[in-house]
């Protein structure tokens, strides 16, 4: 019985481990919505523990950075050439910059700052030096690599925009 729990548990926990697929480049190609989703609940149940200023002053910040994610909106158009037009709109100003996108052996797709480019193999970063992207229900979701090559899901993901 004990190794029909077992076997039951590391299939369950290889089965979440392989819920990402690769990018391809014909599902990347075209506009998307990158969504930061942050659980700011998350964050003040672990601060339930600490004093009432304390837990008083992450509720407040925490209201502030939902009110400033609720203003940042940030668009990606994937080409055909490499390139990825990165559109940003935050508090009535509009923004567009350019970067390069690549994907993997492995099928991740890996955005790299055009600018940065030039001097150092260095990608935009959403989190972390070493994230990459993969597909995950129709969506594209940052993954950040850490030691031993465990991969751990970011708070970034990536929608299509509906035209």
């Amino acid at each position: 019985m004990k190794k029909l729990i077992t076997l039951l548990c590391l299939t369950l926990l290889s089965t979440g481990a392989f819920a990402q697929s690769r990018v391809t480049e014909k599902d990347l190609l075209g506009e998307w919505r990158m969504v930061i989703d942050v659980d700011m609940d998350e964050i003040e149940e672990d601060l339930e523990n600490e004093n009432w200023l304390a837990r008083r002053i992450a509720s407040s910040v925490t209201s502030l950075v939902t009110d400033i994610l609720d203003e940042i909106d940030i668009h990606m158009d994937f080409r055909s050439n490499g390139e990825v037009k990165i559109m940003v709109e935050a508090f009535g100003e509009r923004e567009s910059e350019y970067a390069e996108w690549r994907i993997n052996k492995d099928g991740e797709l890996m955005i790299f700052d055009e600018d940065n480019r030039r001097w150092k193999n260095s990608h935009v970063s959403f989190g972390g030096d070493d994230d990459v992207w993969l597909m995950e229900d129709g969506k594209i979701v940052q993954f950040e690599y850490h030691r031993h090559g465990r991969m751990e899901r970011g708070d970034v993901y990536l929608e299509r925009v509906k035209r």
